[in-house]
Order: C-alpha cells, then structure tokens, then sequence
C-alpha cells in the first residue's frame, strides 16, 4: 500500500508584519527625500563637477591641444608649404606691366601691384605654379589683405604666364594684380598670406598627386616699393 506524505501547509503572511514592513519602507524612502531637499542646490553641483573633473583627469584633464601658432615670416626670409619653398622678395606698385601678367587701363589710372617672390618645388615632379581652384595651394595662393581676387602669376624673366615649376629650379616670378589709382600707395605697408596644404597620392578612381587642406601657411608684412633685387 502507498502512503502520499502529508501535504506542507502554506504560510500566509501575517497582514501586522506586511503592514509594519511596508511602514517601515515609507519612513527610510521619506527620510531620503527630506534629505535630498536639505541640501543646497550648489552643493550638488559642486559634487556634479568634482566627479566630472575626477574623470576627466584620469583621461588627461581637459586642456585643449595645443595649436601651433601661424609662422610669421619677413622679405627675404623662406617659408615652406605645400612642398614649396617660397620667399618674398618684395612688393611695388608700377605704372606699366612689364613682365606682369596683368593689364591696367590707363584711361582709369589703374597700375599694377606686383610680389616678386623666389620659388623652388622641392617635390619630385614638375608642378604647376597656378590652380583654377579658388583656394590654391601654389604660388597663386598667396594673398594680399584686402584683395578678394588671386594674383596672375608669370615669369620674371620672359613675361611666360602661369610656368610650370621644374623639381629643384629656382624660379623668380611676378603675382600680380591690377588696382585702382587710389587702392595703394607707395610706402604703403600690406599684409599677405603663404600658403600651404597636405599633399595625397589618388590611387582607385582618381590617381596622381594632389596638394589638399589648403591654408593659411605664414604671414608676412611688406611695404611698397620694398624690393631688394640681387
């Protein structure tokens, strides 16, 4: 004959435990909140950011990078960006072109301001001393404060517009641009900018090098008429 064992019987909660327990909890979750709402707003603010500053120390702190400051650079002294050593050798206002890539109108008074700079292409392949693009990267890149458009660049020698630049040839040559009568003056001193970029090899759908990321390379003040030729 099998015997089933006696049944355990189930335990009720008695209802003044339940009652007390949840009393209990009422009274530790209300403490809490008094609490909370006793201490100043500032303080937990305060708390906020010393976790923050805690992290971010042992991360590094949160000093910015350092940036390195635009090279300021005079005439006659060689900047180099883009793969180009570029110095400025000096600036003057001229009543005809001569070799300048750049024609005023005599009727309106107009000359021609002219930076007679020294270039030499460190690359190794022949480049071009001018771009169509806006922002260029070679010697039309270099900007006088005040004009919005590039300068043409020619040879000083043979007047030859916009020349290629042989790896290792020193080349003088003339950017220039037309200008009112009253634009300038002799004596005047200007500000211009050297460009300078980062060069890329395209190697899938576009192949060659290119010089991109075009910016602000140096800085450098010339006076008009400031021209030390050898």
């Amino acid at each position: 004959m099998t015997t089933t064992p006696p049944e355990t019987p189930t335990q009720v909660p008695d209802p003044a435990v339940v009652a007390a327990n949840a009393g209990a909890r009422a009274k530790v979750l209300g403490w809490a909140r008094r609490s909370i709402d006793l201490i100043p707003t500032s303080w937990l603010i305060t708390g906020a950011g010393a976790v923050l500053l805690a992290t971010t120390a042992i991360f590094g702190g949160l000093e910015a990078a350092a940036v390195d400051p635009t090279p300021v650079v005079a005439v006659g002294e060689t900047f180099t960006g883009s793969d180009l050593e570029m110095t400025v050798v000096g600036v003057e206002l001229r009543d005809e072109r001569g070799n300048a890539a750049a024609y005023p109108d005599e009727e309106k008074g107009e000359r021609v301001l002219v930076v007679t700079v020294d270039v030499v292409n460190t690359f190794d392949r022949p480049r071009g001393s001018a771009t169509s693009d806006p922002r260029s990267p070679v010697v039309d890149g270099i900007r006088i404060e005040g004009i919005d458009e590039k300068g043409s660049v020619s040879r000083d020698d043979d007047g030859s517009i916009d020349p290629d630049l042989q790896p290792d040839v020193p080349a003088r040559l003339q950017l220039a641009w037309v200008v009112g009568q009253d634009d300038f003056r002799d004596g005047e001193e200007i500000a211009l900018t050297l460009p300078d970029s980062d060069h890329y090899v395209g190697q899938s759908l576009i192949r060659g090098d290119y010089w991109q990321n075009v910016r602000v390379g140096a800085t450098l003040t010339a006076t008009i008429d400031e021209v030390m030729l050898p």
